[in-house]
């Protein structure tokens, strides 16, 4: 496929490769059933290939306007600088992941607490004679 990409062609196509349509955007076929958009662009002097969907959830006419509209937020305007979208997505899912970390994450006081609770048992007379506090007692008390 020499220039610009056909429906029927793009439909047809299933030997593995890329294939140019223009400005950037790419048919990238994997196997004869997987398809996929990609638009490639340079920022900063990397080379990025942003995924804009499936072939079979994007047709040519969508792959091009959402090229398009990829292309004008990497070069920016006059009132606006360009962003790398490939790092603005990974950043917003390594965000995400830290954000999901810290949720699972226990406190300090839910790790001394369980820390006591378990080897209270074992400490020395003088300092198990009060027996293992409990949260509700101890709201402000310091390990």
């Amino acid at each position: 496929m020499a220039g610009k990409l056909k429906p029927l062609e793009i439909e047809r196509e299933t030997k593995p490769g890329k294939y140019a349509d223009g400005g950037g955007l790419y048919l990238i076929v994997t196997s004869a059933t997987s398809k996929n958009w990609s638009y490639r662009y340079w920022k900063d002097g990397k080379e990025r290939w942003h995924g804009l969907g499936s072939f079979r959830d994007v047709s040519l006419k969508d792959a091009r306007l959402a090229r398009d509209a990829a292309r004008l937020r990497v070069k920016g305007d006059r009132s606006t600088p360009g962003v790398d979208i490939v790092a603005e997505k990974r950043a917003a899912r390594q965000e995400v992941k830290a954000e999901e970390n810290a949720a699972a994450m226990p406190t300090f006081q839910q790790c001394a607490e369980r820390y006591i609770d378990e080897h209270w048992s074992t400490w020395s007379e003088k300092h198990a004679t009060n027996g293992p506090p409990r949260s509700s007692a101890m709201p402000n008390r310091l390990y």
